[in-house]
């Protein structure tokens, strides 16, 4: 027989017993079950009747209690309010089972009043079986596969542009800076970056002698898992926004859109916006504007990238989830300052940082000055009251050799690796303080891509440093947080790749060398970009460029050339266009090193995709679609993209917008946003 927990004694109704001694033919048990209850009577004198007392799960059965789906107690028990209990039925052949049947309230003019000591133990006892079992049933439901109770931290790394070449050419540059022989270099090939270096700013000169700082692998090498197929809903070649959306909403759409779906173009919810919605903290990391596609995808719903002005307003909490951002560092103060601005790109007089900081609280950081008053750049320690927001350029951020040249001055830049460790740890110790589950940081290394744009070998190479030295600091990062008992990890993969960067170009039609020389880019002081800038700017409508300032300060100063042919001098002082000038320089540069480039677009080839720590991140291995990416994050974090999507689309017609003339099939590269200048 199965019977319920223990349940309080009750009288029973006068008339079904007028005898303690009376048994009604009813069986030993019943007898002996009788006389317990005739001592607890004798305990209890007080309150002694001439009732029985029984407890309700041994009452005689009724015909009314078996079971009869038509009957009144079983057609309403999920609304009943009285308490459900175990009846014992007869079956044929003397077996008895239980059903759960409510129980109608029964009164009495004088109840059962057990003693102080018998209600105590009841009272502890049945508050001691309740916790348990709610202990046993939240951890077998918290506890996942991660080895957590909804407690951890993901890191999204992503290296926009950054093809499978692209880290050979890296890795090769490193390499010749160490000034050791090809022998050499195959017998050292495994040593790392030495932990103690703090930053990577390669000689503008080679080197007399052997270098002391050790080479071979970069921090991602060792971090290779597998690889990313990156096309996009209608295209074989994607662009950052469909490439950022396989990420963000764990699928395909098509090339331009932030975070919609492709055919209805409605909005999808993202992993930041659900994480967010768990309980988690959120913050994102880029050297690109932050209303760029890449990173505005994760927090952003538009039918077209190039609304930056719209999605400004997702950032600073006006969208129709509110606020889903904690932290968010980049470029693109523009797109958030009213059109009275000098410096502002939007159409209205919207001032969305004094939104943001009135009506959401946010603390906004503008220049790297405020920055390094609340982290510390030369002890790496500090952190920031969120929600908060630093924008540090009104357009992009400076590329990273470019950066280098500004430290020192007021045009100062905080490094990618600086943003991402002040994210870090203003993030963990925020979760901390406010026992958020973890927290989501996107980071990405923008302005990898924005050089391969411009087949710019030399910025190229910079940025793609930088985002190997954030790597190393992130991983380094994360081991100390599992160590610290808090389950972290982090993914690192490109949207696509840029450029298609070949290490190794025929210059000729005799037969190729096999070779590429990175030392010509070793002696290279600015990005392409930055030095057809500075020839823009020294153009006067008057007179033509000098000569002399082309070639002593472009060519030698610049890019570290010395023998530049008439024919190139004459295009550059000829070239009225920054962009043209820009690319001529690149080609200038990349024949010389023989690097080739197929495009100044994307490619359709697969990325590479690199995981730590892999006890963690083992569902990535292999070749993957872009998508499942996506999908890993909402299976780790355990949220839920579905709920964020509804949410979305309940009001969506009241600000979401869609353009019946916009045709998903567009196809045309020369659109504003792929110009790395705006």
């Amino acid at each position: 027989m199965r019977y319920s927990s223990p349940v309080p004694l009750q009288p029973v109704q006068d008339q079904q017993y007028k005898d303690n001694d009376q048994t009604d033919g009813r069986d030993e048990d019943q007898d002996e079950e009788d006389e317990r209850l005739d001592e607890l009577d004798e305990l209890d004198k007080l309150h002694t009747t001439s009732n029985s007392f029984l407890p309700l799960s041994r009452q005689p059965a009724s015909p009314s209690a078996q079971y009869d789906p038509k009957h009144s107690d079983y057609q309403d028990y999920r609304s009943t309010k009285e308490p459900l209990s175990l009846h014992p039925i007869q079956l044929e052949g003397g077996q008895e089972e239980a059903l759960i049947t409510p129980q109608p309230h029964r009164t009495h003019s004088l109840q059962y009043k057990p003693p102080a000591h018998t209600k105590r133990v009841l009272f502890f006892g049945t508050s001691a079986l309740i916790g348990l079992a709610y202990m046993i049933v939240f951890f077998a439901t918290q506890g996942t596969r991660y080895g957590h109770s909804l407690k951890i931290n993901v890191i999204l790394m992503i290296s926009d542009g950054f093809g499978p070449a692209s880290e050979g050419f890296a890795r090769g540059f490193v390499q010749h800076l160490q000034n050791l022989t090809l022998e050499q270099q195959a017998q050292y090939a495994r040593w790392t970056f030495p932990e103690t270096k703090t930053s990577f700013q390669p000689p503008l000169k080679r080197p007399d002698g052997p270098s002391k700082n050790r080479f071979g692998p970069l921090p991602l090498d060792p971090l290779l898992v597998g690889s990313s197929r990156t096309r996009s809903s209608n295209s074989l070649i994607t662009d950052s926004a469909a490439g950022a959306t396989a990420f963000s909403c764990a699928l395909k759409t098509y090339n331009g859109a932030i975070a919609v779906e492709p055919v209805d173009q409605k909005p999808c919810g993202t992993v930041l916006e659900a994480a967010k919605h768990r309980g988690y903290l959120t913050g994102l990391v880029a050297t690109s504007r932050i209303t760029h596609a890449t990173p505005a995808s994760f927090y952003a719903h538009v039918i077209d990238r190039d609304m930056e002005s719209q999605i400004a307003t997702f950032l600073t909490g006006e969208g129709p989830l509110g606020r889903s951002v904690d932290l968010a560092f980049g470029g693109g103060r523009r797109f958030f300052l009213p059109s009275s601005s000098l410096t502002s790109s939007r159409g209205d007089d919207n001032d969305l940082l004094e939104t943001a900081q009135s009506k959401h609280g946010f603390t906004i950081i503008n220049s790297t000055e405020a920055f390094e008053k609340a982290w510390n750049p030369s002890s790496r320690k500090g952190h920031f009251k969120t929600p908060v927001l630093g924008l540090f350029n009104d357009n992009h951020m400076n590329y990273e050799i470019d950066r280098i040249s500004l430290e020192g001055t007021d045009k100062r830049e905080p490094s990618l690796r600086n943003m991402s460790l002040a994210a870090l740890q203003t993030l963990s110790r925020e979760a901390k303080d406010k026992s958020a589950h973890g927290f989501f940081l996107m980071i990405e290394g923008s302005r990898i891509d924005m050089a391969a744009h411009s087949n710019d070998p030399v910025g190229h190479l910079y940025d793609i440093l930088a985002y190997q030295e954030t790597v190393r600091t992130v991983q380094s990062w994360v081991d100390e947080a599992n160590k610290a008992g808090w389950p972290t990890l982090m993914i690192s993969v490109s949207d696509h790749e840029t450029g298609g960067l070949a290490l190794g170009r025929q210059l000729t039609e005799k037969y190729p060398v096999y070779a590429w020389y990175p030392e010509v880019l070793a002696n290279a002081s600015h990005s392409t970009a930055w030095l057809a800038k500075k020839i823009s700017l020294s153009h006067q409508p008057s007179q033509p460029i000098s000569r002399q300032f082309i070639v002593d300060e472009v060519l030698k100063d610049g890019l570290g050339i010395i023998d530049a042919s008439d024919e190139e001098i004459d295009k550059l002082v000829s070239l009225g266009g920054r962009q043209n000038v820009d690319y001529l320089l690149a080609d200038m540069i990349s024949r010389r090193a023989q690097v080739g480039w197929s495009t100044h677009g994307h490619s359709g080839v697969d990325v590479n995709l690199y995981s730590y720590p892999p006890d963690l991140t083992k569902e990535l291995f292999g070749n993957r679609e872009n998508t499942e990416i996506g999908q890993f994050i909402v299976d780790a974090m355990e949220i839920d993209l579905d709920i964020v999507t509804r949410d979305l689309n309940r009001l969506a017609k009241s600000w979401h917008v869609t353009d019946e003339k916009h045709n998903p099939n567009f196809q045309n590269i020369q659109l504003k946003h792929y110009s790395h200048e705006f």
